[in-house]
C-alpha cells in the first residue's frame, strides 16, 4: 500500500466510522435492554444495523473483498483482502452507559491485517494504524511517558475475568501479583491506554479475530509488542472462529515476563 492508497483506504474507514457513529449513538445511554447470542455474548440491534450498514458500504466500493464481522459472519469472495468489523466492540459497556466501547475496522493482506482503527464514539477519540504512522483523530500521536521496564512497576489491564479459562485465569492472577497495579474492564480501549502510556501490558483470553485485529496495525505503529501467548504473530486463522490469545506490551522485558507466567 503507497501513501496515496493509503489516504483512500483511511478516509474510507473514517466514512464507516462516521456512519457507525451516527446508528450506535443513537443506542447509547438509552436503558438498552442487553440481548444474550446462543454462544452466550451479547448484542443490540444496534450492533446489528450498523453492521449491515458497513456491509453495504464495504460491498458498493470493493465488491470482490471479503468481509468478516461479529453479526453475520464471513462473506467470501476468494479474495487476498478481507474488512474486519465489530460496530460495538465492550457491548456491556456499551448497554450500561460506560463509555469506552468502541467500533473497530480493518483491512487484511492474506491474513495479515495492514491497516487499523478503533473508535470511541462516546469519547470523540478515534484512532488509525499503519505501518509507522499512528493517528489520533487524524493528527500524528506523540505521547512521552516513562519508561517501565519490570514487572513490578507495570499497571496491568484485561476486560474480565470471564474471557479466561480456569487454567488461564490461575495463570493471569499470579502474574498480576506481581504486577504494582491491576484493573479490570476497559475492552478494547485498554490497548489505546498501552499506546498512551496508562498501562503497560494487556492480557487477554477468549477473542475473536474482530475483538483484536483492528488493533494490531494500531499498536505496531508506536512499535507496541503484540503476540499470542506463545509469542507468536497473531493473523487471521483460516478458521474464522478461533479465539486468541493475547498479550501486549511497550517493553520487552515486560513482554517476556508476562508469556513466561502464562506458560
Amino acid at each position: 500500500m503507497n501513501e496515496a492508497e493509503f489516504i483512500e483506504i483511511s478516509d474510507f474507514m473514517n466514512l464507516l466510522a462516521d456512519r457507525s457513529k451516527v446508528i450506535t449513538l443513537e443506542g447509547f445511554n438509552s436503558n438498552l435492554t442487553l440481548q444474550v447470542k446462543d454462544d452466550g455474548s451479547p448484542v443490540t440491534d444496534y450492533d446489528i444495523n450498523s453492521e449491515k450498514i458497513l456491509r453495504e458500504i464495504i460491498s458498493a466500493k470493493f465488491p470482490n473483498h471479503n468481509i468478516f464481522a461479529e453479526e453475520m459472519g464471513f462473506t467470501s469472495n476468494n479474495s487476498d483482502y478481507t474488512w474486519i468489523i465489530d460496530p460495538i466492540d465492550g457491548t456491556r459497556s456499551y448497554v450500561i452507559g460506560r463509555p469506552l466501547w468502541g467500533t473497530l475496522i480493518s483491512l487484511a493482506f492474506k491474513g495479515e491485517p495492514i491497516i487499523g482503527m478503533a473508535d470511541f464514539p462516546a469519547l470523540d477519540e478515534r484512532w488509525i494504524g499503519y505501518k509507522n504512522k499512528c493517528l489520533l483523530n487524524n493528527a500524528a500521536f506523540k505521547k512521552n511517558y516513562k519508561s517501565i521496564t519490570s514487572i513490578s512497576e507495570a499497571t496491568v489491564g484485561s476486560t474480565g475475568p470471564h474471557l479466561f479459562s480456569e487454567i488461564g485465569k490461575q495463570k493471569y492472577e499470579t502474574l498480576i501479583k506481581k504486577s504494582k497495579y491491576h484493573v479490570w474492564s476497559g475492552d478494547c480501549h485498554n490497548y489505546c491506554l498501552v499506546i498512551k502510556g496508562g498501562l503497560d501490558l494487556v492480557v487477554e483470553e477468549g477473542l475473536s479475530s474482530y475483538d483484536i485485529l483492528p488493533l494490531i496495525p494500531i499498536l505496531k505503529s508506536k512499535d507496541i509488542i503484540v503476540t499470542d501467548w506463545k509469542s507468536k504473530k497473531i493473523n487471521l486463522k483460516n478458521d474464522l472462529f478461533s479465539k486468541y490469545s493475547v498479550i501486549v506490551a511497550r517493553d520487552k522485558n515486560i513482554h517476556d515476563t508476562a508469556i513466561n507466567y502464562m506458560n
